[in-house]
């Protein structure tokens, strides 16, 4: 395209050239005298002409051209612009990355009494309310349902179903999920279910909370142990609500998970005990 204008510009300036050219080349040949007089006045207002249209003409060419030009340097930056952003997404990826399997590591070296196994998240349940999860490693890695899946941040559920390569994984935010759960502060035990309202905002809820216990928002929630699914003292969540029916009594908390379901990568999946 550049080339085109290139070219057709030196064309036109050629021809404007060749035309001013024979207009000086008449004038000198008749010398100064009338027919000289006449020739300048008829030739004049051309020339005059000719030299308006080929500096429009340039103008106009020389705009196109650089406009042309513009338009490649603009490409170009925008390219390297674009090369550049998706390194630095690469990288802060990488980063990410790095840290959260550095996290998941020193999790499992912090599990002294169990052995476990690191599992990628490959998808969650076509409900979208992340009470279910699979993830990529099965019973080859010696993965089997009941075992415990935690994250970095605290329990993430446990494995209800496994094949091969793959296991999906009942979350906390399950209505068919449920453990034995101590407040933190109070010692007190109590029982965590899935409820199914509940999950779509997130939440799960604890229940058979002995009336006598002054529990509050904020609360730290763990493990107890009982029911010997879960092991004692991971990480829950904390209460975000109380509950209470018509007579005061304690009906549920509402409990907010420390995982996010959301955007879990990796978990690490307890399968035993170590001797």
């Amino acid at each position: 395209m550049k080339s085109f204008w290139k070219n057709k510009t030196l064309l036109v300036t050629g021809i404007i050239l060749a035309a001013l050219l024979a207009v000086g080349i008449i004038s000198n040949a008749v010398g100064f005298n009338p027919v000289n007089t006449v020739v300048r006045t008829v030739l004049s207002p051309f020339q005059s002409g000719v030299s308006y249209i080929a500096d429009k003409i340039y103008g106009t060419v020389k705009f196109i051209w650089e406009m042309d030009g513009y338009k490649e340097e603009n490409e170009r930056l925008t390219e390297e612009l674009l090369d550049q952003q998706s390194k630095n997404r690469d990288v802060s990826q990488y980063r990410e990355e790095n840290e959260r399997l550095r996290d998941l590591l020193d999790l499992q070296q912090s599990l002294t009494t169990f052995s476990s196994v690191a599992a990628p998240v490959i998808g969650y349940s076509e409900s979208g309310s992340y009470d279910e999860i699979e993830i990529g490693k099965g019973t080859i890695n010696g993965i089997a349902v009941g075992n415990t899946v935690i994250a970095d941040d605290g329990v993430v559920g446990i494995v209800s179903e496994v094949g091969a390569n793959w296991a999906m994984v009942t979350t906390m935010l399950n209505e068919n999920n449920a453990m034995g759960v101590k407040i933190v502060r109070t010692g007190d035990i109590a029982v965590l279910e899935g409820d199914k309202e509940l999950a779509a905002d997130g939440l799960c809820k604890m229940t058979f909370v002995d009336s006598s216990v002054n529990i509050i928002v904020g609360d730290i929630i763990e493990t107890s142990g009982s029911g010997g699914i879960y092991p004692a003292g991971l990480q829950v969540g904390s209460i975000t609500e109380i509950k209470s029916d018509n007579m005061g009594q304690i009906d549920y908390a509402a409990i907010k998970p420390n995982v996010d379901l959301k955007s879990l990568h990796e978990v690490l999946v307890i399968n035993g005990v170590l001797e």
